[in-house]
């Protein structure tokens, strides 16, 4: 179960929102009592999942602690692949590991190939987790790591978009924007710990997960 904390945006009197974790009676924006909006209060989605809920994946979490509660740039990131029955396969200094699911309860997923691809997909995850080379012996901590074995899983997995030089390209291309959203919403997260609401210019989109 994902820790989402319920995270409500609403615009009443002006282009600023206002982000908070209950809808107040009164506007922090203009101080009037609240009864029409400009943009009806929404949850903003929560941009975590469960890695064995989203099978046919790369997921993505950092190394020590979480995004909601511990994550800023200067922080290293961990990252593992998911094969079609939502398991993780993950590579670090103990080696291959396969399905430490509690490690995986809050991460960034994202889907990279069709559906039509996730037999290759399985096979190729099948292959590499027989390869000695991803013993524990062989891992260091620059040269050979969990982003190795992803970059070598998609060479080996031939898929057109997913052509990347080296890890640079990989994260600079790949990983750093997708987890863009998880850092924005942990940033309001922790903001809002220590404060009822926060206004910003930022205009959040409205979902159909309406209150």
């Amino acid at each position: 179960m994902n820790k989402d904390p319920g995270i409500m945006c609403f615009r009443h009197c002006s282009t600023k929102s206002v982000f908070c974790k209950q809808i107040p009676t009164t506007c922090p924006a203009c101080s009037s009592q609240m009864q029409n909006f400009i943009t009806d209060p929404f949850r903003i989605p929560y941009p975590l999942v469960n890695a064995a809920h989203s099978p046919t994946s790369i997921v993505i979490r950092p190394s020590c602690g979480s995004f909601l509660d511990d994550y800023d740039a200067t922080h290293d990131l961990h990252v593992g692949i998911v094969d079609s029955n939502g398991s993780v396969v993950e590579f670090d200094k103990t080696g291959l590991i396969v399905n430490d699911v509690a490690r995986w309860i809050d991460c960034v997923a994202f889907k990279v190939v069709p559906i039509a691809w996730t037999i290759r997909w399985d096979e190729t995850l099948c292959l590499m987790s027989r390869d000695v080379k991803w013993k524990s012996i062989n891992y260091d901590e620059i040269h050979m790591n969990c982003f190795n074995f992803v970059l070598e899983f998609f060479n080996n997995l031939r898929y057109a978009d997913l052509r990347f030089t080296n890890k640079e390209d990989l994260c600079e291309r790949l990983i750093l924007s997708k987890i863009q959203t998880a850092i924005r919403y942990s940033s309001l997260y922790r903001v809002l710990k220590n404060q009822e609401y926060l206004i910003s210019d930022y205009i959040a989109l409205p979902t159909n997960n309406i209150v």
